[in-house]
Order: C-alpha cells, then structure tokens, then sequence
C-alpha cells in the first residue's frame, strides 16, 4: 500500500468515525432528551398539584370549622344574647382557640350585616378591622355561604362565611359567621418544600397558560409554564368564584432532570466515541492485516488458477479432439454415421410423442467412383468438403447432417413436410449441379441423386432410411441427377 493510499484510508476513517459520533450524538440527544422533558413535565405537573393540593386542604379545613360554629346552638344563643358565657369559654383573652384552629380572624355578623363580634390572631388584619370587616361583609352580604379567596389591601385570604342557625326544626338564621386565613410567602413555603423558591405576585401574566387544575375550592386555576436554559418557572393564576383574576403564586426550581440529562448524555456520547474509537481502529488494522493476507492468498490462487486454467484448457481441448473422433467426419466436420443415428434416433422419437411430421432425405454422389479414378482421391475429398459446404448454407441449423458412407449423406428435417422437405432437397440439387469446382486447374461439376422418406407409421430410424434408400436407388436408374420421394398415400 503506497503513501497515497494511506492518506486516503485515514481521511475515509477520520471522515466515517466523526459522522457516526455526530449521528448517533443527534439520535441519542433526540431520544434522550425527549424523555428528560416528559419527565420534567410530569414532576412539575405534581408539584403544582402538591401545592394546590395543600391549599385545597386549608379552604376545606376552614369550611369545616366554619360550618360547625355555624351549626353549633351556642353559637346561635350567643347572637340571640342568650348566651353571656359564650366569649369566655371561646374567645377570652389568652384564650389560643383561634390559633388552634389555625385562623387569622373570626368575625360574627347579625342578619342586616352588621359586625358583631370579632376576633383577631394577624396584627395587620386587626390594626384595619373597622375597613376589613366592612370590606368583606358587603362583599358577600348577598351570598350566605361561600368559599372563596379573597382580596384585601394587597392582601389575600382564604375565605369562609356560613350561615347560622338553630338545630330545632325551625332552623331559623339569626346571623352569619366568618372565618379565615391570610395566604403568604411564609405560608406557601412552609407547606411544601418542593420549589426552590415560592413567592405571590399581583401581576398578571401574560404568557399562554398550558396546564389547567380544578378543585372543589380552588375551581379556576390556570398555569403558565416558563422555561429557561437553567430555570423552570411556574405561574400560578388564582381566580375567585365569579372567574375573576385574583392573584398568581409564582414558583422556581432548578431544571435538574433536564441539565442532568444532557450531562448524562454527554457523559454516554463521549464514552460511546472512545469505545467506537478503540472498535474501528481494531477493525482497521484486522482489514489491513487481512488485505495483507489476501493479497498474499490472491498471488497463491492465481498462480494455481493459472496453472488449473492451463491443464483444464488441455483436458477441454483432448475431449473437444475425443468428441470430435467419436462424433465427426475427420474430413467433412459433419456428423459421422453413429453420431447421425443417435441424433435422428432422438428426433423421431420427438416428432412421434408431438404428432409432428418427419422427413429423410438420402443423397449420393453421382459417378464419384468416376470422379477419383479421373482426378484423384485428393480431389475427391475436396468435392465431398464443396459439397457439405453447400449443404450447410441451405440447412437450418436444427437438421441433423451427417455422413453415412464413402459418398452417401443423410438429412433429418423434423417438423418439415414432404413439399418443404422436397423444395430444400431440390435447392441442393440444383446447386450442386450449377456448381463449377476449380481445383488443381481442374473445372469440375459433379451431380447428386436423392431419395425423400417421411415417417408414416415407422418407429425406427432405419426404417425410413431404408425406405428412403430405395427412393434414392430409383432415382439413380432413372438417369442420376434428380430427387425421387414417397407418395402421401403410400
């Protein structure tokens, strides 16, 4: 292998290693990848819900409290001023029945929606209570019972009004009652701790909203997913009863399925290169040392072809000469008289299985003795040779031709008539005849006689040659020069 072809071998594998490292880091990438995505999707989806979840929860735990007071006949009596215990055993000072019942506020309200009683856990709430309590009242004063969010000076609650009344049979209202919590940062964060970073936000996002969740409190919740290179951000948009905006609870996390996985994939590519590498550069040198090896091989094999070649040249050509001895007339190069017989043996047969016709015709020489004691043997060989030569030209190449005797020939025409068979009989007659030999300055015609037999009902070869012979032997005392055939209705 010269220095050109080496370059070149280098190129081809440089060329084919980078573009299956870029092919298979392309596929790997895209199956991978996918999957990364699908599962980051479907965590990001259970989180939001985890959250939501927890928020359900707090507006189902409030609704519960909310709706016993309601239907608590103590609470009842204590709006009917029946009842002058009542704030003492619930809600005297010291008292942490509110914080154990994880509330910001409870506020009692009369009939005509008037405070009154209320109690306060959240400073903010209790520093504003006059404007709260009016605020929420009138809000809901057409509703007597409600969960809902609610909104307040930048601030955001869950929200629970319920109606009360008596357990006799009369179930007669005599107020309302609310209860509640303020939503925060430190809330959000301390219920789950699945988001690196949980905050609210007032602002109203303007990106498509791709997941939707429903709860039996929350009923409109719509998220907008927002993703960056490093980043995965949620926006959470919050809407009250009535369907309208109320506040979004934005949430951060790391992509780490996703950088991860691209980390991972990276990892596998750049493994899979170097095992690759080690594989094809193994691969190449077992082809070099094999191209080594058969090249070496090659030379052996060619050497003994050749020498194969040679004797198998010498043994066709020795039974081409043995074919040759026991088929051929060594001076026509016709078939000989057993190789004719065998031929016209196996036509007969064919032509008796297909119902076709069969035709012999037999042709002598006129006067050949004649002609060898006048000019020669030589020369009579010389005209046997003319007169296959001109045979030949006539013939299809399916008749059998061959040589049966010092100047007599035979020819087998199968599926030829008796008239097709005579017309070429005739036409090598008549050559023959106007043919003029120039041989040694010698001018020379010759003439043939021929007898014409078809198969009629003979089985054998011999059979029509015989019959074919006597034609021939008529047509020799009718004067020589001339084809003599069977009658059809002989």
């Amino acid at each position: 292998m010269n220095v050109k072809d080496i370059k070149i071998n280098i190129i081809f594998f440089a060329l084919f290693y980078l573009f299956i490292i870029l092919v298979s880091s392309f596929i790997s990438y895209k199956f991978f990848i996918t999957g990364f995505i699908e599962l980051e999707d479907k965590q990001n989806k259970n989180n939001i819900n985890t959250l939501l979840n927890s928020m359900n929860k707090n507006m189902e735990v409030i609704r519960n409290n909310t709706n016993d007071y309601a239907k608590w006949d103590d609470s009842y009596n204590f709006l009917n001023h029946t009842h002058q215990n009542y704030i003492y055993e619930n809600f005297r000072e010291g008292s942490t029945a509110i914080k154990d019942l994880n509330l910001d506020f409870i506020i009692f309200s009369t009939l005509q929606h008037h405070p009154f009683y209320s109690k306060y856990e959240n400073s903010f709430l209790q520093k504003h209570q006059k404007s709260f309590e009016s605020t929420l009242i009138h809000s809901f004063e057409k509703t007597p019972r409600i969960n809902t969010i609610f909104h307040y000076n930048s601030h955001y609650l869950y929200i629970s009004k319920e109606t009360i009344s008596n357990t006799d049979s009369t179930k007669e209202p005599n107020g309302y009652i609310f209860m509640g919590r303020v939503i925060s940062n430190e809330e959000l964060n301390l219920s789950t701790n699945i988001f690196e970073k949980i905050y609210l936000s007032n602002k109203y996002s303007q990106n498509e909203t791709t997941l939707s969740f429903n709860y039996p409190y929350l009923s409109q919740v719509r998220v907008a997913v927002i993703k960056s290179e490093t980043q995965l951000k949620n926006c959470i948009q919050i809407f009250d009863h009535e369907n309208t905006y109320l506040f979004s609870i934005i949430t951060q996390n790391k992509r780490e399925i996703v950088n991860n996985g691209k980390n991972a994939i990276l990892v596998f590519n750049v493994i899979f290169s170097v095992f690759l590498f080690i594989i094809l550069w193994v691969i190449y040198n077992h082809q070099k040392n094999l191209q080594k090896h058969n090249k070496l091989l090659e030379s052996k094999v060619k050497r003994r072809t050749n020498q194969l070649t040679r004797s198998l040249q010498k043994l066709q050509n020795k039974n081409a000469e043995l074919y040759t001895l026991a088929n051929k007339d060594h001076l026509t190069k016709i078939s000989n008289r057993r190789n004719y017989f065998i031929e016209s043996e196996t036509l007969l047969n064919q032509a008796i299985k297909e119902n076709l016709p069969l035709c012999v015709i037999i042709i002598d020489i006129d006067k050949f003795k004649h002609i060898n004691d006048t000019y020669g043997h030589a020369i009579g060989d010389k005209i046997l040779i003319a007169f296959c030569d001109i045979v030949n030209e006539i013939i299809e190449k399916e008749t059998v031709f061959g040589r049966i005797g010092g100047e007599e020939f035979c020819l087998t025409f199968k599926n030829k008539t008796l008239d097709e068979t005579q017309i070429i009989g005739e036409k090598i007659r008549q050559k023959c005849e106007n043919a003029v030999l120039h041989i040694n300055e010698h001018k020379i015609k010759f003439t043939i006689s021929l007898g014409l037999s078809d198969k009629k009902e003979y089985q054998h070869i011999d059979e029509i040659l015989q019959h074919a012979d006597e034609l021939l032997y008529s047509a020799k005392s009718a004067g020589r020069n001339r084809l003599i055939r069977t009658s059809l209705h002989q």
